[in-house]
This record gives C-alpha cells, sequence and structure tokens, in this order.
C-alpha cells in the first residue's frame, strides 16, 4: 500500500524455491478478468539470488511493479508515495557511510605515503563539493560529471540503489547534494585517521546516525493496535478476533488512502473526511465478492472513486461508522503519544436515519405466532424462546455450556459470563437470569441435562474467527426466508425488543427489566449497589404474560418422553 515503484505491502509476497536449487523464485497470482490478456493465472520468475532478504527486497519492487501494471490495466490510479526530505536525506547517509567505510577500510592498503593519502581524499572530496555546488548554484545537471556520478552511484548499498532508481531527476540531484554535505562534515575525521593513525586503528570515523522520520500512520497504527490488546489482556477480556479485524481493515482503508508513509501529523480533518465518502460508496464483504477480492486495497479504493463499484451492495451506516471511530481511536493514542496535535477523525461521522431506539422493531404478534409455531421440532426452538421469555441476545444464547444453567435459593437461571473463553458485549452484559415458569413446563432443564456437547446448542465457532453467532445467524436467516418470516427491521434481535415490551407491559420496574436485559443503566444511582436479588428478579419475571400456551408445553414434554 505504499508506492508501487519503491516497495509492496499489499499482500503476502511470495518467494520460493525448486527443488534441488538454492536460487529464489517469484510468484504472483493474476487477477481473475486479467488472466486473459497475460494468457496465464500466475506469473513466475527466476529472482536470480539465493540470499533471502535479497530476494524479499526484489520481490517487494517486482509485486509493486506488477500490482501498478494491473491497476493500469483496469484504469485504476495507485496512490503516489509521498518522498519527504528525510527520505532523501537519509539516501544519503546510507552513500556517505558506504563511502566513508570504503576509504578507512582501503586507505592503508595500497602502501602509498600519508602525503599521497591527504592528496588524493582532498581530490575525491573536492571533486564531488564542486559537483554538489554547481548543481545547487547553477543548475548543473548530474551527468555533467559522469566520475563524480559514478563514485556516488557505486557507493549506495543494494536496498538503497533500488529506491534511488525509482526517484525523479531532482530528487537523484538532492540525494548527491545532501550526499556531498554529509562526506563534508566526516572530511576532518578522514584526515585525522590519515595523519595520526595506523592501519589497526579504524574506529575514529563513526557512521552517521540516520535521522528519525516523523511516525507514519502505518506505523502509529501498528503500535496502537499492540497497545489495545496489551490493554484489553490487562483487564481480563483479550480482543476478540472480530474486533482486531476491525480495527485492521479500518486502518488498512486509511493506509491505502493516503499512503503508508504519510506521516500522523499531516493527516487533516479534510483527509478523514475523504475517507468518510469512499466508505460510504465500499462494497461490504469486498473481501469476498468475485468483483473485488483480488483487488488490493488502494486498487478497491481507485475502483470506488471511479464509481465503478456503484452496483454493488455498499457499507451499512453502523460500519461505516465503526470504521471511523477505530480509525478515531488511533489518532487519539497518537495524541496521547505527542505523535500527532489533534484528532482529526473525532468528530467525523454519519448520521444514522434510523434512531437506535427504532433501528429494530418487534416481532408483530402474528410474525411471533407464527414463529413460534414454525420452530417447533427445529433447532431454532430452544434459542428463540430463550431470546423471548429471558431477553438474552444472539452470541449470549448460542455460547451458553451446561454449566451456565445453574440454581440459587431454589430458583433455576442462567448466568451470562466470559468463563471458558466466552464473549460479552459490555460489562453490564454480565448477570444472572431466572429462567421463568414457562420454560421450566416445557422442560428446558431436562433438555439441557440430556446435551452432551460442549454448548447447550452445539454451534461451532467460525474457523477464521469471530462469534459463535456468526454461524447461527446465517442459519436463522435462512431459515425465516424459506418461511416468509422476514420483515423490514425484524431480525432475530427483535426478539429482545418483544421481552421489553412484555416487560413493560407487565409493570416491570425499570432497573428491573435492565438488569434482566443486560441493558447499561445510565443513572448516578445505577453505580452504586449489586442489584435486585435473583429471588426478587423471579418474582418480577414470572409478572410476564408469554405468548405461549399450556399446551405447546404439554406436546413439548410429550416430544421429549417420546
Amino acid at each position: 500500500m505504499c508506492d508501487t515503484k519503491l516497495a509492496y505491502k499489499g499482500e503476502t509476497l511470495h518467494i520460493y524455491r525448486r527443488k534441488n536449487s538454492n536460487i529464489y523464485y517469484f510468484q504472483k497470482r493474476v487477477p481473475s478478468h486479467l488472466v486473459e490478456h497475460y494468457g496465464r493465472k500466475l506469473i513466475r520468475f527466476s529472482l536470480k539470488t539465493s540470499d533471502k532478504k535479497r530476494a524479499k527486497q526484489l520481490a517487494a519492487i517486482e509485486a509493486g511493479r506488477l500490482a501498478e501494471e494491473f491497476a493500469k490495466l483496469d484504469g485504476h490510479s495507485l496512490p503516489e508515495r509521498k518522498v519527504e526530505l528525510v527520505d532523501l536525506q537519509n539516501l544519503a547517509i546510507e552513500a556517505a557511510n558506504q563511502w566513508i567505510k570504503y576509504k578507512r577500510d582501503h586507505m592503508f592498503t595500497s602502501g602509498v605515503s600519508y602525503e599521497s593519502l591527504h592528496h588524493g581524499l582532498n581530490e575525491s572530496l573536492s571533486s564531488i563539493q564542486e559537483h554538489a555546488e554547481d548543481m545547487l548554484y547553477h543548475e548543473a545537471m548530474f551527468d555533467d560529471n559522469l566520475r563524480v556520478k559514478r563514485v556516488f552511484e557505486g557507493a549506495l548499498p543494494d536496498r538503497a540503489s533500488d529506491i534511488y532508481s525509482g526517484l525523479e531527476p531532482q530528487q537523484k540531484a538532492r540525494v548527491f547534494i545532501e550526499f556531498a554535505k554529509q562526506l563534508r562534515a566526516q572530511t576532518q575525521g578522514l584526515h585525522a585517521l590519515i595523519s595520526g593513525a595506523t592501519p589497526s586503528i579504524t574506529s575514529v570515523v563513526k557512521p552517521i546516525p540516520k535521522i528519525e522520520k516523523a511516525p507514519t500512520i502505518e506505523r502509529v497504527a501498528a503500535e496502537f493496535l499492540e497497545n489495545k490488546k496489551t490493554e484489553m489482556a490487562a483487564s481480563g477480556k483479550p480482543m476478540s478476533s472480530k474486533l482486531e479485524q476491525r480495527y485492521q481493515v479500518s486502518f488498512e482503508c486509511l493506509v491505502g488512502l493516503l499512503g503508508s508513509d504519510t506521516p500522523v501529523r499531516d493527516v487533516s480533518t479534510a483527509d478523514i473526511r475523504e475517507l468518510r465518502d469512499v466508505l460510504i460508496n465500499t462494497p461490504c464483504n469486498s473481501s469476498k465478492l468475485k468483483e473485488t477480492r483480488a483487488l488490493t486495497t488502494p486498487e478497491l479504493i481507485a475502483a470506488v472513486k471511479n464509481g465503478q463499484l456503484q452496483h454493488l451492495k455498499s457499507l451499512s451506516v453502523t460500519s461505516i461508522n465503526q470504521r471511523l471511530e477505530a480509525v478515531s481511536a488511533m489518532f487519539k493514542f497518537a495524541v496521547q503519544e505527542r505523535y500527532a496535535s489533534f484528532n482529526p477523525a473525532e468528530s467525523v461521522r454519519l448520521k444514522k436515519a434510523i434512531a437506535d431506539k427504532d433501528a429494530r422493531l418487534p416481532y408483530p404478534p402474528e410474525m411471533l405466532s407464527k414463529l413460534l409455531q414454525l420452530t417447533k421440532g427445529t433447532v431454532h426452538y430452544w434459542i428463540v424462546r430463550v431470546a423471548l421469555c429471558c431477553g438474552l441476545r444472539m452470541n449470549e444464547i448460542v455460547q451458553l455450556r451446561p454449566s451456565d444453567i445453574r440454581q440459587q435459593e431454589g430458583v433455576w437461571y442462567i448466568s451470562v459470563n466470559d468463563e471458558d473463553g466466552k464473549a460479552l458485549k459490555t460489562y453490564t452484559s454480565a448477570r444472572s437470569v431466572p429462567i421463568p415458569d414457562v420454560l421450566l413446563k416445557l422442560g428446558f432443564i431436562e433438555f439441557v441435562r440430556s446435551v452432551s456437547t460442549e454448548t447447550i446448542f452445539n454451534i461451532k465457532k467460525p474457523k477464521g474467527g469471530g462469534y459463535r453467532s456468526d454461524i447461527y445467524s446465517k442459519k436463522f436467516r435462512y431459515f425465516t426466508n424459506i418461511h416468509d418470516l422476514r420483515a423490514e427491521r425484524v431480525t432475530f434481535h427483535s426478539l429482545r425488543h418483544n421481552f421489553k415490551d412484555l416487560a413493560l407491559n407487565a409493570g416491570i420496574p425499570e432497573v428491573a427489566y435492565k438488569q434482566l436485559g443486560g441493558w447499561a443503566d445510565g443513572s448516578v444511582s445505577g453505580n452504586y449497589g449489586s442489584g435486585l436479588t435473583i429471588a426478587n428478579l423471579k418474582k418480577y419475571i414470572e409478572t410476564i404474560d408469554y405468548p405461549i400456551d399450556e399446551q405447546e408445553a404439554a406436546d413439548t414434554l410429550l416430544s421429549m418422553a417420546g
């Protein structure tokens, strides 16, 4: 996601060695829509080196070149790397250190006199300084002194040489001028080495230290993520893979838009608004869609800007705001670390067309009745009823273990906790919810005792990380689709809305139904005490009139007995 002429960080680099060979080869997959153009699915060729470090450097350059080539074929343009003065200065420092090291190590091997060494050194330095001054003040061309040019370019290490070759002529000239400046500072040390030293004393001239660059957004994002993981692990709630992925996708989009080498202090609110506008038109699940999964992040952004993906379903307002909040959290960290003076993403959000309280609606009575009827004898039977009668969230239900069904003072209850790696949405989500008699009469305890799986409902975790609810939500969505149980703003989560409406209509106090549902109490008094006892919560939950008749209980017990 940086300049493709210099390096490539968009995806994993593929280098390999063939059997019975120590030479490294490069391999890159051709995007499916460009296979016909290239006439092959994979591009492979020898990197002509057996050094792994060098192979990786060459592969980075080749991958960047191909990414640029792919983008041009698609009509995209990749973000140009912002080459700063400090980049040019550090290239010059690398060349100066190499030149000085060579002089230091070889000046005594030729057997010439100290006077000749002084003269030769002065002549070399004078020639370099004069040419640099001519370029700086008289607009001389680099090629005007080919001998000096060869000396300078020969001093560049391989890695620096690869980067240098991708610069514009004016930038190359600046590197040479900085090179001459660094050598001037080292002249006194070299002369001192010649005048009073012997071949065994080679430590008089110290390497010039590289200039520390301002922290980039890529570096700060990595630091933020590591710090966030440490903080969450110390609090006893390690970062979930889903949250980590959200952070990574958010940062990748920012880096893809602005370039990986952009200093974090240079990012403006206008840049974040541009990011927001890109996200508005970014397809959801872009990493899985046939049209976009082969694109790197910069290529995806270019396609979005060109309007080529408007036919695809875009990210929701919630998803966009989540990504902007992740970016804002990173910049807040940058301000704390004094990498930046302000948070440019602090107030950039999209306003929701529908208020949070109206984002989901309860199941209408007829649809709820149909849902309860059609789930009989299916894997959804108990999950739907626990959500309706106890107000639990989907993931809270599907991660329950038999040990989470407990009894205290004669009251059966569900312990919603984060034990054994279970996930909670918020700290208020941990709670004890009495099981209403209507579920007990249906035989819920008998059902729990009959299971022999790790979790009560035997819903596996996704292989790639995430929550069990990610798996179950797809099953529930398929079930409701085939049975025509879909309506606008009605989802599984709507059952929590049904539970809240039932609790309110039963006259249950706000403090009680909030504790039952795991909703945060924003009042000052809500921060005090440990809440209502399980016995009192049981009394309140039994006042609710659930839409489950006695005949269902009889039918359920009969089917379990059979």
